[in-house]
Protein backbone atom coordinates (compact mmCIF):
# COMPACT_ATOMS: atom_id res chain seq x y z
CA UNK A 1 0.00 0.00 0.00
CA UNK A 2 1.35 3.40 -0.96
CA UNK A 3 2.08 5.65 2.01
CA UNK A 4 0.35 9.02 2.06
CA UNK A 5 2.57 12.07 2.48
CA UNK A 6 1.63 15.73 2.73
CA UNK A 7 3.50 17.96 0.30
CA UNK A 8 4.00 21.66 -0.37
CA UNK A 9 1.87 24.15 1.53
CA UNK A 10 -0.12 21.41 3.25
CA UNK A 11 3.08 19.93 4.71
CA UNK A 12 4.24 23.35 5.95
CA UNK A 13 0.86 24.06 7.53
CA UNK A 14 0.82 20.61 9.12
CA UNK A 15 4.30 21.09 10.57
CA UNK A 16 3.40 24.50 12.01
CA UNK A 17 0.29 23.01 13.57
CA UNK A 18 2.27 20.11 15.03
CA UNK A 19 4.84 22.51 16.51
CA UNK A 20 2.09 24.64 18.07
CA UNK A 21 0.33 21.59 19.53
CA UNK A 22 3.55 20.13 20.97
CA UNK A 23 4.43 23.55 22.38
CA UNK A 24 1.05 23.58 24.14
CA UNK A 25 1.74 20.04 25.34
CA UNK A 26 5.10 21.13 26.79
CA UNK A 27 3.64 24.21 28.48
CA UNK A 28 0.81 22.21 30.06
CA UNK A 29 3.22 19.48 31.17
CA UNK A 30 5.42 22.04 32.93
CA UNK A 31 2.41 23.79 34.44
CA UNK A 32 1.26 20.65 36.25
CA UNK A 33 4.67 19.69 37.60
CA UNK A 34 4.52 18.38 41.18
CA UNK A 35 7.01 21.00 42.42
CA UNK A 36 6.81 24.59 43.65
CA UNK A 37 7.83 27.39 41.31
CA UNK A 38 6.27 30.39 43.05
CA UNK A 39 9.55 31.42 44.68
CA UNK A 40 11.45 31.70 41.39
CA UNK A 41 12.18 35.25 40.30
CA UNK A 42 12.01 35.45 36.52
CA UNK A 43 13.61 38.89 36.16
CA UNK A 44 14.93 39.13 32.60
CA UNK A 45 14.09 42.12 30.43
CA UNK A 46 12.06 39.93 28.08
CA UNK A 47 9.94 38.58 30.93
CA UNK A 48 9.37 42.06 32.30
CA UNK A 49 8.28 43.39 28.90
CA UNK A 50 6.35 40.46 27.43
CA UNK A 51 5.62 38.25 30.42
CA UNK A 52 6.81 34.72 31.23
CA UNK A 53 4.12 32.86 29.21
CA UNK A 54 5.08 34.67 25.98
CA UNK A 55 8.80 33.99 26.51
CA UNK A 56 8.19 30.32 27.31
CA UNK A 57 5.95 29.79 24.27
CA UNK A 58 8.44 31.57 21.99
CA UNK A 59 11.27 29.42 23.33
CA UNK A 60 9.47 26.14 22.70
CA UNK A 61 8.39 27.28 19.25
CA UNK A 62 12.02 28.03 18.36
CA UNK A 63 13.35 24.82 19.90
CA UNK A 64 10.79 22.58 18.18
CA UNK A 65 11.08 24.44 14.87
CA UNK A 66 14.79 23.62 14.83
CA UNK A 67 13.99 19.95 15.50
CA UNK A 68 11.50 19.87 12.62
CA UNK A 69 13.93 21.71 10.33
CA UNK A 70 16.86 19.30 10.75
CA UNK A 71 14.54 16.31 10.50
CA UNK A 72 13.29 17.47 7.11
CA UNK A 73 16.65 18.68 5.78
CA UNK A 74 18.67 15.57 6.64
CA UNK A 75 16.04 12.88 7.16
CA UNK A 76 14.82 13.02 3.57
CA UNK A 77 18.03 11.35 2.33
CA UNK A 78 18.20 8.59 4.94
CA UNK A 79 17.56 5.03 3.82
CA UNK A 80 15.19 4.36 6.70
CA UNK A 81 11.43 4.48 6.99
CA UNK A 82 10.02 7.90 7.97
CA UNK A 83 8.99 6.57 11.36
CA UNK A 84 12.50 5.30 12.09
CA UNK A 85 13.96 8.65 11.04
CA UNK A 86 11.49 10.37 13.36
CA UNK A 87 12.26 7.96 16.17
CA UNK A 88 16.02 8.46 15.87
CA UNK A 89 15.78 12.25 15.83
CA UNK A 90 13.08 12.34 18.50
CA UNK A 91 15.00 10.04 20.83
CA UNK A 92 18.20 12.02 20.32
CA UNK A 93 16.55 15.32 21.25
CA UNK A 94 14.59 13.71 24.10
CA UNK A 95 17.79 12.33 25.65
CA UNK A 96 19.47 15.71 25.24
CA UNK A 97 16.71 17.36 27.27
CA UNK A 98 16.14 14.58 29.79
CA UNK A 99 19.80 14.22 30.80
CA UNK A 100 20.72 17.84 30.14
CA UNK A 101 18.07 18.96 32.61
CA UNK A 102 19.89 17.10 35.39
CA UNK A 103 22.93 19.39 35.23
CA UNK A 104 23.81 20.31 38.80
CA UNK A 105 22.95 24.01 38.90
CA UNK A 106 20.52 24.51 41.78
CA UNK A 107 20.16 28.31 41.62
CA UNK A 108 17.45 28.49 38.91
CA UNK A 109 15.31 25.88 40.71
CA UNK A 110 13.01 25.98 43.75
CA UNK A 111 15.68 24.10 45.76
CA UNK A 112 18.78 25.39 47.48
CA UNK A 113 20.55 22.05 47.49
CA UNK A 114 21.11 18.96 45.34
CA UNK A 115 19.29 15.81 46.37
CA UNK A 116 16.28 13.61 45.72
CA UNK A 117 13.81 16.48 45.41
CA UNK A 118 16.07 18.29 42.95
CA UNK A 119 16.58 15.18 40.78
CA UNK A 120 12.84 14.41 40.87
CA UNK A 121 11.92 17.96 39.92
CA UNK A 122 14.44 18.04 37.07
CA UNK A 123 13.24 14.64 35.87
CA UNK A 124 9.69 15.95 35.47
CA UNK A 125 11.04 19.09 33.82
CA UNK A 126 13.03 16.95 31.38
CA UNK A 127 10.04 14.75 30.61
CA UNK A 128 8.02 17.90 29.91
CA UNK A 129 10.48 18.65 27.11
CA UNK A 130 11.36 15.12 26.02
CA UNK A 131 7.91 13.64 25.42
CA UNK A 132 6.64 16.51 23.22
CA UNK A 133 9.76 16.48 21.03
CA UNK A 134 9.60 12.70 20.59
CA UNK A 135 5.94 12.89 19.55
CA UNK A 136 6.69 15.89 17.31
CA UNK A 137 9.41 14.09 15.37
CA UNK A 138 7.35 10.92 14.98
CA UNK A 139 4.28 12.83 13.79
CA UNK A 140 5.93 15.10 11.26
CA UNK A 141 8.16 12.31 9.96
CA UNK A 142 5.22 9.98 9.41
CA UNK A 143 2.94 12.49 7.71
CA UNK A 144 5.22 14.97 5.94
CA UNK A 145 8.74 13.58 5.47
CA UNK A 146 9.13 13.14 1.73
CA UNK A 147 12.26 11.12 1.09
CA UNK A 148 14.65 10.55 -1.78
CA UNK A 149 16.33 7.27 -0.88
CA UNK A 150 17.28 6.21 -4.39
CA UNK A 151 21.03 6.59 -3.89
CA UNK A 152 21.26 6.29 -0.11
CA UNK A 153 22.88 3.17 1.35
CA UNK A 154 21.54 1.84 4.64
CA UNK A 155 24.48 2.30 6.95
CA UNK A 156 25.21 1.51 10.56
CA UNK A 157 28.13 1.68 12.94
CA UNK A 158 30.17 -1.33 13.93
CA UNK A 159 30.64 -2.09 17.63
CA UNK A 160 34.23 -0.82 17.67
CA UNK A 161 33.16 2.45 16.06
CA UNK A 162 30.35 2.95 18.58
CA UNK A 163 32.67 2.34 21.51
CA UNK A 164 35.25 4.72 20.07
CA UNK A 165 32.73 7.51 19.46
CA UNK A 166 30.97 7.22 22.82
CA UNK A 167 34.23 6.96 24.78
CA UNK A 168 35.93 9.80 22.91
CA UNK A 169 32.98 12.18 23.22
CA UNK A 170 32.58 11.37 26.93
CA UNK A 171 36.29 11.90 27.65
CA UNK A 172 36.58 15.20 25.77
CA UNK A 173 33.32 16.57 27.17
CA UNK A 174 34.33 15.61 30.70
CA UNK A 175 37.81 17.06 30.23
CA UNK A 176 36.76 20.42 28.85
CA UNK A 177 34.00 20.83 31.45
CA UNK A 178 36.38 19.90 34.29
CA UNK A 179 38.83 22.54 33.09
CA UNK A 180 35.99 25.03 32.78
CA UNK A 181 34.75 24.28 36.30
CA UNK A 182 38.16 24.64 37.89
CA UNK A 183 39.08 27.76 35.90
CA UNK A 184 35.77 29.41 36.68
CA UNK A 185 34.96 29.73 32.99
CA UNK A 186 31.88 27.55 33.38
CA UNK A 187 29.74 28.47 36.38
CA UNK A 188 28.75 25.40 38.36
CA UNK A 189 28.04 23.98 41.81
CA UNK A 190 31.23 21.92 41.76
CA UNK A 191 32.57 23.60 44.91
CA UNK A 192 29.45 22.64 46.91
CA UNK A 193 28.39 19.41 45.15
CA UNK A 194 31.56 18.05 43.47
CA UNK A 195 30.53 14.39 43.18
CA UNK A 196 27.06 14.99 41.63
CA UNK A 197 28.54 17.61 39.30
CA UNK A 198 31.24 15.32 37.95
CA UNK A 199 28.90 12.32 37.78
CA UNK A 200 26.47 14.35 35.67
CA UNK A 201 29.33 15.55 33.48
CA UNK A 202 30.37 11.96 32.78
CA UNK A 203 26.77 10.84 32.23
CA UNK A 204 26.03 13.66 29.82
CA UNK A 205 29.24 13.00 27.90
CA UNK A 206 28.21 9.37 27.47
CA UNK A 207 24.75 10.56 26.40
CA UNK A 208 26.20 12.90 23.76
CA UNK A 209 28.29 10.06 22.37
CA UNK A 210 25.27 7.76 22.27
CA UNK A 211 23.22 10.43 20.49
CA UNK A 212 25.95 10.77 17.86
CA UNK A 213 25.83 7.01 17.24
CA UNK A 214 22.02 7.02 17.13
CA UNK A 215 21.69 9.64 14.37
CA UNK A 216 24.98 8.99 12.54
CA UNK A 217 23.39 6.56 10.03
CA UNK A 218 21.03 9.33 8.90
CA UNK A 219 23.96 11.60 8.05
CA UNK A 220 26.31 8.90 6.74
CA UNK A 221 25.05 9.41 3.18
CA UNK A 222 27.38 12.45 3.23
CA UNK A 223 30.84 11.29 2.13
CA UNK A 224 32.70 14.43 3.21
CA UNK A 225 33.82 13.87 6.81
CA UNK A 226 34.02 17.57 7.68
CA UNK A 227 30.57 18.28 6.28
CA UNK A 228 29.10 15.23 8.02
CA UNK A 229 30.61 16.29 11.34
CA UNK A 230 29.36 19.85 10.86
CA UNK A 231 25.83 18.72 10.05
CA UNK A 232 25.62 16.23 12.91
CA UNK A 233 27.60 17.83 15.74
CA UNK A 234 26.97 21.53 15.09
CA UNK A 235 23.83 22.10 13.02
CA UNK A 236 21.79 19.34 14.67
CA UNK A 237 23.04 18.56 18.19
CA UNK A 238 25.01 21.72 18.93
CA UNK A 239 22.46 24.30 17.81
CA UNK A 240 19.67 22.47 19.63
CA UNK A 241 21.79 22.30 22.80
CA UNK A 242 22.50 26.03 22.54
CA UNK A 243 18.80 26.85 22.13
CA UNK A 244 17.91 24.52 25.00
CA UNK A 245 20.42 26.20 27.33
CA UNK A 246 19.32 29.67 26.28
CA UNK A 247 16.01 29.30 28.12
CA UNK A 248 17.71 30.15 31.42
CA UNK A 249 19.14 33.26 29.79
CA UNK A 250 15.71 34.24 28.50
CA UNK A 251 14.09 34.22 31.93
CA UNK A 252 16.90 35.21 34.33
CA UNK A 253 18.69 38.55 34.09
CA UNK A 254 22.39 38.35 33.22
CA UNK A 255 22.42 34.59 32.61
CA UNK A 256 22.50 34.56 28.80
CA UNK A 257 26.28 35.14 28.28
CA UNK A 258 27.15 32.17 30.51
CA UNK A 259 24.53 29.92 28.88
CA UNK A 260 25.76 30.74 25.38
CA UNK A 261 29.41 30.41 26.38
CA UNK A 262 29.14 26.98 27.99
CA UNK A 263 26.92 25.46 25.29
CA UNK A 264 29.05 26.94 22.49
CA UNK A 265 32.22 25.45 23.99
CA UNK A 266 30.41 22.11 24.32
CA UNK A 267 29.45 22.31 20.65
CA UNK A 268 32.96 23.16 19.40
CA UNK A 269 34.50 20.32 21.42
CA UNK A 270 31.84 17.88 20.18
CA UNK A 271 32.50 18.90 16.58
CA UNK A 272 36.27 18.49 16.87
CA UNK A 273 35.90 15.17 18.67
CA UNK A 274 33.46 13.70 16.18
CA UNK A 275 35.58 14.98 13.30
CA UNK A 276 38.55 13.07 14.74
CA UNK A 277 36.72 9.78 15.31
CA UNK A 278 34.15 9.87 12.48
CA UNK A 279 34.42 6.50 10.69
CA UNK A 280 36.41 6.76 7.48
CA UNK A 281 34.64 3.69 6.16
CA UNK A 282 31.00 2.70 6.57
CA UNK A 283 30.00 -0.69 7.88
CA UNK A 284 26.96 -2.20 6.21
Amino acid sequence: MKEYRLIGGKAVLFNITAIILMTAFAIIAHAILPAPVDDLNFDSVLVQIFGFPFVAVSYFMLLFTHCAFVLHIYGRYANYSPLEVGFRFGTAFALLYLIGMQEVVVEPTPFGTWGYEYVRYQLFMGLGDALPVLFLCLIIAHFSLNQDRSAAPQLSLGRADRILIITSVAVTFFGQRAIGYQAGLVESNVAVFPLPTYLWTLLFGLTLGSICCLIYPIFAVTTNTRLLSLQLAVVTIGMNWIIFNSFIGLIFSGAMPQMLLRSSIDTVVLFLTFLAVCPRRHRL
